[in-house]
Formats: structure tokens, sequence, C-alpha cells
């Protein structure tokens, strides 16, 4: 992989047969809600993956990760982890701990 690259850089994962599977880029800061997944009807598992930061000396924020509006159900994803989500609607925001407002990574639909 290039560096500086995430494997959701594209809006979609070609898969076989045609098969296009919605993914996509996380740049989020910490005053606005990045919308990842809102559905209607049926709840769906996003895999929600909080990259390192680009510059090597910045520690990274972690990822807040809503789902579904409830306060209560909100996670904390730290640098460099990933987390499987099922909901109907996922956003995120940048948490806290680097030296910039920004929090990057990437979304992949799992099932």
């Amino acid at each position: 992989m290039a560096s500086g690259t995430f494997p959701a850089d594209n809006a979609g994962i070609a898969v076989e047969d045609g098969i296009v599977v919605p993914a996509g880029c996380i740049r989020a800061g910490r005053t606005r809600w990045q919308t990842v997944f809102d559905a209607r009807d049926k709840p769906m598992v996003y895999r929600i993956h909080n990259a390192q930061p680009r510059a090597r000396t910045d520690p990274g924020n972690s990822l807040i990760v809503d789902v579904d509006g409830v306060a209560s159900r909100q996670i904390q994803v730290g640098v460099g982890a990933s987390v499987d989500v099922l909901a109907k609607k996922i956003r995120v925001k940048a948490g806290t701990g680097g030296s910039t407002t920004l929090a990057e990574g990437w979304y992949v639909l799992v099932s």
C-alpha cells in the first residue's frame, strides 16, 4: 500500500463478479459528526478503523463512534485499532490525545 493511503480511498472496494462493497475514508474533527452509515430499515455491520496519524511525532486522536444516536452506545477507538459496529446509524468524530483536532481512518461494510 502506498504511503498516506487507506484501503478505502475509493467509493467502494470491487470484489468478484462486479460486486462493490461500500467503503470510505474518515477525516473527522472534534466539533462535527461525520456520518458513516444511515439506514432506514435494517442494521448493518461496519468495520471502523482509526489510522495512525501521518506525522510520526503526533500521537494521534482517539475516534468516537456514535451508535444509533444513543449516548450510552458511544465507543472510543484508540489509534491503530478497529471496531465492528452493528447499527442503523453510525457517526464518528475525533476524540482527544493528539496534537491536532483531526482523526483519520477508514470504514468498510462487513455484512
